[in-house]
């Protein structure tokens, strides 16, 4: 099990979810706005941006496709640094509230 974190500009938010929510089999998406600052422009100082964070939780074998999805539709046009970063890390354990179901089911 992954988990897929993004930091995307705020503007492709709509574009990226749009997609996920078509990929077949997509367990769902949390969205939250996020200000932050992560690259410098031409005066040398750090620029503030809004983003969104997306964190997606996902069978291994989707990993790879969900990533590609986000990296592709996040993208403006022939890229820029401060289109945002995705992260991918090992989910270790996984359970579900409502029935205590573990692992890939509880998705």
């Amino acid at each position: 099990m992954k988990e897929i974190k993004a930091y995307i500009r705020q503007p492709m938010t709509d574009r990226v979810v749009d997609a996920l929510e078509a990929m077949p089999g997509i367990p769902g998406v949390a969205v939250t706005p996020s200000t932050g600052f992560g690259h410098v422009v031409d005066d040398g100082q750090p620029a503030r941006v809004e983003m969104t964070r997306l964190e997606i939780e996902v069978p291994d074998a989707m990993a790879d496709s969900v990533v590609e999805c986000v990296r592709e539709h996040a993208r403006t046009g022939s890229g820029h640094v401060g289109d945002g970063r995705i992260y991918v890390t090992e989910l270790s354990r996984t359970v579900r509230i409502a029935d205590g179901a573990e692992g890939e089911v509880a998705f």
